[in-house]
């Protein structure tokens, strides 16, 4: 079951969207195309809901997580989402996973990467999607440069599992369609896909592409998900974990003396606050610097000022950070941090 909606007219609707329609096949979908031709815009949603007996709004907990969604706009300068959008493509090939791309009629392109519905509680979901879109924005390269996604949107994709997409061969107000790309087409730049999108497409088999793309993704994307749900429920933890830090590591690391001196609570403290950012950078995910990554690993709560890699399955604060690093003990690295 998915969600269908449309761009009202002047004055027919405050709203900028207008969700009103559950679709359960392709029958339906085309005959509320019809029934709204006069409308400037129509959408789906990107996820299929589990079906209700009730009336009403879909649930969109209820999300069934079988891809993966990326936007890139630049009202000014398609040219750039459209690099941009090659860019992905290829650092994604680079990991092996596949992704299949539109012209949105306008000013850039939606990507999605399909796969095998993955299971994923509810409670995570939008979590989940949002780490992934963290790796994307903070954590690509090509070669050994980072990719710096300036069209990326964030703001209104990251984590939505409500989100709709323009509805691929509809016209855009703009004059030009929204068509699907190949992944040459992409690169041939704004000229060429502005020719294309003077009409719908169907010079290729979508479907195709999207079962080739599942069979690939498979492979990979299911296993990445699960890795961070992992992550999403280990932060859940951490208010707990925090609580408890401080007489788990008494427990774990008796205090150690040096002439006589031993590590204070308040110099645990101090070393406790010194923040990670300082040491790995201000991003959220980050390569580990403990194990060899491909791609990163490494979750920081800046917040909290705790840290946990989905690769390794270590984790910690700054001063279990500092140890692993520097392959030092508790007490020496309480230390160090407290001379910083």
């Amino acid at each position: 079951m998915r969600e269908f909606a449309y761009k009202p007219l002047p004055h027919e609707s405050p709203l900028n969207l207008v969700r009103i329609h559950r679709i359960g096949n392709l029958e339906k979908l085309a005959g509320l195309v019809i029934a709204y031709s006069n409308r400037p815009g129509f959408y789906v949603s990107v996820y299929a809901f589990e079906p209700e007996n009730r009336p009403g709004k879909l649930d969109y907990n209820t999300a069934i997580i079988d891809r993966l969604y990326l936007d890139f706009d630049s009202k000014e300068h398609l040219s750039l989402a459209l690099y941009e959008t090659c860019m992905t493509r290829d650092a994604l090939q680079d990991l092996s996973i596949e992704a299949h791309s539109y012209f949105s009629g306008q000013k850039g392109t939606a990507n999605y990467i399909d796969f095998s519905p993955t299971p994923i509680a509810v409670e995570n979901k939008k979590e989940v999607l949002g780490l992934f879109w963290d790796i994307v924005h903070e954590g690509l390269y090509s070669g050994s440069r980072r990719l710096i996604l300036s069209t990326l949107d964030g703001g209104s994709v990251r984590g939505d599992i409500a989100r709709v997409s323009r509805l691929p061969n509809t016209p855009h107000k703009s004059g030009y369609f929204c068509v699907p790309l190949t992944a040459k087409d992409v690169g041939r730049g704004a000229n060429h896909i502005r020719e294309l999108a003077k009409q719908p497409r169907y010079d290729f088999d979508l479907d195709i592409i999207i079962k080739d793309n599942i069979r690939i993704n498979d492979r990979v994307v299911p296993s990445l998900l699960e890795k961070l749900e992992a992550v999403v429920v280990e932060s859940r933890r951490e208010g707990e974990e925090e609580r408890e830090a401080r007489g788990e590591q008494m427990r774990r690391t008796p205090a150690a003396g040096k002439n006589g001196r031993f590590v204070s609570e308040e110099e645990i403290q101090m070393a406790k606050s010194y923040p990670i950012s300082r040491i790995l950078g201000s991003k959220k995910l980050v390569f580990c610097p403990l194990h060899n990554d491909n791609v990163p690993s490494l979750s920081i709560n800046h917040q909290k000022n705790l840290w946990r890699c989905f690769g390794c399955g270590k984790d910690g604060n700054v001063i279990q950070l500092v140890m692993e690093m520097e392959g030092i003990n508790f007490k020496t690295a309480v230390r160090w941090l407290c001379s910083k």
